[in-house]
């Protein structure tokens, strides 16, 4: 059912009006595992914000951890990376005193050599089923695809040959990956 209310949504992503998305590449071992160290602080002080729902690390190989946190809005989330512990996080990921947020004279002692935030904002629309609607609970498929903007089309009427078209160049695209020998060093 396409809705506004995700009031009944027992899953708290649902409720999400603000995801942040990031990750940071560190420098060396070292600095990985002491990043495990500092995130306790952060992590109590996330888990107590106003407007906080629901978050999860994920690590890739060889030194990445990176951070999904679903807030209720953007402004909840806004206020968070205010908080204390946010910044003292911060000023240690990329070298910087606290106290006059100055920079190390040496770039290299920064425990990452990189990261990113993406900030991500819900639509206020959506879709629930079964119980997880506020309406009824009712299990079924969504009878009628409502189009978000004009000129929108339903998924699956692509004319014949729009759709092999697109199917095409996903295949020549993907021949193309296959055969070169850069892309298959990475």
């Amino acid at each position: 059912m396409r809705t506004r209310d995700f009031s009944a949504c027992r899953a708290p992503q649902a409720r999400t009006g603000a995801l942040f998305l990031g990750c940071n590449e560190y420098r060396s071992p070292r600095a990985f595992l002491e990043q495990l160290v500092t995130w306790g602080p952060l992590a109590k002080a996330l888990k107590n914000a106003p407007g906080y729902l629901w978050h999860r690390s994920y690590y890739e190989f060889p030194l990445r951890i990176g951070l999904v946190v679903c807030f209720e809005s953007r402004e909840s989330l806004m206020a968070f990376a205010k908080a204390p512990e946010h910044h003292a996080i911060m000023h240690w990921l990329v070298g910087t005193s606290p106290e006059t947020g100055t920079g190390s004279a040496d770039p290299s002692k920064a425990p990452v050599v990189g990261g990113f935030i993406r900030i991500l904002e819900a639509e206020e629309v959506g879709y629930v089923n079964g119980t997880w609607r506020a309406e009824g609970d009712e299990l079924r498929m969504v009878e009628n695809w409502q189009d978000r903007s004009p000129g929108a089309r339903r998924p699956g009427d692509l004319p014949e040959d729009l759709r092999a078209t697109i199917t095409g160049a996903g295949r020549v695209r993907a021949l193309a990956r296959a055969l070169n020998p850069l892309h298959r060093r990475r």
